[in-house]
């Protein structure tokens, strides 16, 4: 089927076929995938970091810190010059950047460089992400956008979840090489897919020159990272994360002001306020902040549960997840169909089965002796929090940006990646919290615990969230 432009989202400059549009889908979503697998692979691999560059302590946290806020904090502008100029071209450049800089991290020769070459990554992860969604709003169609989402939302999952598989196999290899493998492994799979977007991605026509909002660029940009900067270096909220909290917030307020009263006179802005007219947008972005905060803090709470609290290995800690991982591809695979059927209510059912799989698993550990927590005791309830996650994220990102003005999806995308991010930094620093008070044995198993049910909250007050704001309608009887 041929595709032209039409109205409420951005145009193409050629037309395209079926065939041709999925794969340009699949290009997009290589450097999706490796971009999440490099992150969760890295969490592992410290330890042989740390051992093969003899980091210290504060270099090994900066390792998956300056990534994450580096990453956090190109989101928008990087949506905003895509909606201006080309979706394409920042992806094509972000994914050059990123496979750079895992090179760099590969052959980093101590740890000062390494903490470097994770700071250029992370840009080059966040400017490559956010144009995903905004070109596959220009790709596909109306309902037929279902489908992409949820295969999008499925590699979020799955990516995310097999990371640390592909980390503790990797690791290894040997304590120098293995961790080296896990950057260095992810390189010929960027170069290949800058250079298949180059020829494969349709190139999408933009609104023009990018506009100056230069104050609110650096009101938004100061006010994301006071807000992440407790929770990704690991300060939580003691005095001066508090401080941080409220800097952030009240940077947020003044860039809100701002937008509304360069919108009012017709200036440009980098968050226009038409974005919010609808429910649906913020309500995702809402949703998306918690959901996020939800099953990826839980990874956490597994991995150090298993290694630090059991004494396993990185490699039995990412066979652990791989019942989240299959379900979520499952998941994914399902959405768009549950979607052609019941429609926003996937959103709910969703965020219901990540909160009960992950209450569940907070039961098991508070409930059995330590002998007794294997794997298999807590794959049902790691393949229902996967099946929700897969459910949850596509559908979720769809029914978000559907409303949004075609001259706005990219920094949709980057409000929603924002959102994700943000929501990643608020659950991890939360459940690190509370890990952090664990005792050996089975006080260790309690603690966790505890962690796992806040993870299962997060979801929860995502699932509240959606149905209060009627952005899931229920039935009446």
């Amino acid at each position: 089927m041929d595709r032209t432009a039409t109205a409420g989202t951005p145009a193409l400059e050629t037309t395209m076929t079926d065939g041709r549009r999925w794969t340009a889908l699949t290009v997009l979503l290589i450097p999706v995938a490796l971009i999440l697998i490099s992150v969760t692979s890295a969490n592992v691999a410290l330890p042989a970091i740390r051992e093969g560059l003899h980091a210290s302590d504060t270099a090994l946290s900066l390792v998956l810190t300056a990534y994450a806020l580096a990453f956090g904090l190109v989101l928008v502008p990087a949506g905003r010059f895509g909606d201006r100029r080309s979706h394409k071209q920042v992806f094509i450049v972000g994914v050059l950047v990123f496979t750079a800089a895992i090179a760099w991290c590969g052959f980093a020769g101590d740890e000062v460089q390494l903490v470097i070459a994770r700071v250029f990554a992370g840009i080059g992860g966040g400017i490559a992400l956010t144009p995903v969604a905004a070109l596959i709003q220009v790709l596909f169609q109306g309902p037929e956008r279902a489908k992409p989402f949820a295969i999008m939302g499925a590699v979020f999952g799955v990516a995310t979840a097999i990371g640390p598989l592909v980390g503790g196999l990797l690791v290894t290899v040997g304590t120098d090489l293995g961790w080296r493998l896990t950057f260095l492994v992810n390189v010929p799979f960027g170069v290949a897919a800058a250079l298949l977007a180059a020829f494969l991605v349709p190139r999408d026509r933009s609104s023009g020159a990018v506009g100056g909002d230069s104050i609110g660029m650096v009101l938004l940009t100061a006010g994301v990272a006071a807000l992440m900067l407790p929770f990704t270096l690991g300060g939580g909220l003691d005095l001066a994360g508090g401080v941080l909290l409220a800097v952030g917030v009240l940077l947020l307020v003044g860039f809100a002001l701002l937008e509304r009263s360069r919108d009012s006179r017709g200036l440009a802005t980098i968050v226009p306020p038409r974005m919010f007219a609808r429910r649906a947008f913020p309500v995702g972005l809402a949703t998306m902040f918690l959901g996020f905060g939800s099953f990826t803090a839980s990874f956490l709470v597994l991995a150090l549960l298993w290694q630090d609290g059991l004494g396993r290995t990185a490699l039995e800690s990412g066979v652990l997840i791989l019942p989240y991982a299959i379900a979520s591809v499952i998941g994914g695979g399902l959405s768009a169909r549950v979607w052609e059927r019941i429609g926003q209510r996937t959103v709910a059912i969703g965020l219901a089965a990540i909160a009960v799989g992950l209450g569940a698993v907070g039961t098991i550990l508070l409930t059995l002796p330590t002998g007794s927590i294997t794997a298999w005791v807590l794959a049902a309830p790691l393949a229902s929090a996967g099946l929700g996650a897969g459910l949850f994220v596509g559908p979720n990102t769809n029914l978000a940006v559907q409303s949004i003005d075609r001259r706005d999806v990219g920094v949709a995308s980057g409000l929603l990646g924002t959102a994700q991010r943000s929501g990643t930094a608020l659950g991890v620093g939360a459940a690190a919290a509370v890990l952090a008070s664990a005792g050996p044995g089975a006080e260790y198993l309690h603690t966790a615990a505890g962690a796992a049910y806040l993870t299962a909250g997060f979801a929860l007050a995502a699932l509240l969230v959606a149905l209060t704001a009627g952005l899931v309608p229920v039935r009446r009887v």
